[in-house]
C-alpha cells in the first residue's frame, strides 16, 4: 500500500476583521491516505488582494497530491479582498452570487482570508477553517467510508457552446433527511493580477501575471442546489439522476474547466461525498 505525506498544521491564528492571515509552513507526517473511495471538498475563501492568498493555494495543491486527489479544490472569490478596484490590475470582478450567498451564510469574510471550508463541517461550532488546519480537517474524513459514489458526465456543444451534465448519485448506505445536490463550474488557468508576499507563488508585493485556478464561476442549479430525495429516506443502492445545461460566457474557456458536484444535509449543510469532472474529457 502506497504511503503518502499527509501535512498536518501547526498555525497560530490571529484573525482580524479585513486583514489576511498569515500561512505559515505545516509539519509532515506519515500516513497513508491513498485508499478509499470517499473524496473531501475543500472551498479555498480567496481573493486577489489578499497577499497571503497565493500561500494558501499553493498549500490547498499541496494537500490534494499528498491526498491522492481524494481532495477536490474550489476557489471562491468573496469577501473584502475579492472586491473590484478603480485599480485596472484589480478590476476584474470574480465574485459570485453563490459564492456571496456562501461567504456571508459561513462566516468567511468576517473572519478574514484567506480561510476555507472542508465539507461544510464546523468544527468547535465553527464552519470556517483557517489553511493550517486544512490537512487536520481533512485527514479524518478521508478515513471514513464512502457513504454514496456520483458520476458526472458532461458533453459540450462547440457550436451553441452550451454544456450538458449528468449526475447520477448512488447511495452506498442509509440516510433520512432532505438530501442536497450542488452542481458548480469552476476554471482553471484564469491570468491576472494577486497581490501576494510569497517569492514561491510569484512576484511580490504584486504577481500581474498569476495563474487562478479553480476558480468557481458559477452553479447550474442555484446557489444551494436542490433536492435529489425530496426528504425522503434512501437506502443502499437508491440512484438518483439529475441533468442540467449551461450556456458558457464568452470568458470561459472550455477546456480549462470542470464541474464540481457535491450532495450534503440540508439540515446541517455537511458535505456527503464530492466528485470533479472536466468539461472537455
Amino acid at each position: 500500500m502506497k504511503i503518502r505525506y499527509l501535512l498536518l498544521l501547526v498555525l497560530t491564528a490571529v484573525v482580524v476583521f479585513n486583514s489576511c492571515e498569515k500561512v505559515d509552513p505545516p509539519y509532515i507526517e506519515n500516513v497513508d491516505y491513498c485508499s478509499g473511495d470517499k473524496k473531501v471538498l475543500l472551498e479555498d475563501y480567496t481573493g486577489h488582494q489578499c497577499v497571503n492568498c497565493p500561500t494558501a493555494a499553493l498549500l490547498a495543491h499541496t494537500l490534494q497530491d499528498d491526498f491522492c486527489d481524494r481532495v477536490v479544490i474550489m476557489a471562491v472569490h468573496a469577501g473584502y479582498f475579492a472586491q473590484p478596484t478603480s485599480d485596472p490590475l484589480f478590476s476584474s470582478d470574480y465574485r459570485t452570487e453563490a459564492g456571496n450567498t456562501w461567504d456571508t451564510f459561513f462566516g468567511n469574510g468576517a473572519q478574514g482570508n484567506p480561510n476555507g471550508l472542508v465539507n461544510r463541517i464546523p468544527i468547535n461550532d465553527n464552519y470556517v477553517v483557517s489553511p493550517g488546519n486544512w490537512g487536520t480537517a481533512i485527514a479524518p474524513l478521508l478515513q471514513q467510508p464512502a457513504e454514496a459514489k456520483m458520476l458526472i458526465k458532461n458533453e459540450f456543444n462547440s457550436s451553441t457552446k452550451k454544456l450538458t451534465t449528468k449526475v447520477t448519485t448512488t447511495f452506498l448506505e442509509s440516510m433520512e433527511g432532505n438530501i442536497q445536490l450542488l452542481v458548480c463550474l469552476t476554471q482553471d488557468s484564469i491570468v491576472s493580477a494577486q497581490k501576494n508576499n510569497n517569492p514561491d507563488a510569484g512576484q511580490t508585493p504584486v504577481e500581474e501575471n498569476y495563474v487562478h485556478m479553480h476558480m468557481l464561476r458559477t452553479t447550474l442549479n442555484g446557489n444551494w442546489g436542490e433536492s435529489v430525495n425530496g426528504g425522503n429516506t434512501v437506502s443502499n443502492g437508491d440512484v438518483f439522476v439529475k441533468e442540467y445545461t449551461l450556456e458558457f460566457k464568452e470568458e470561459w474557456i472550455p477546456k480549462n474547466c470542470h464541474i464540481v458536484a457535491f450532495i450534503y444535509h440540508e439540515s446541517n449543510k455537511n458535505v456527503i461525498q464530492v466528485e470533479e469532472s472536466p468539461v472537455l474529457n
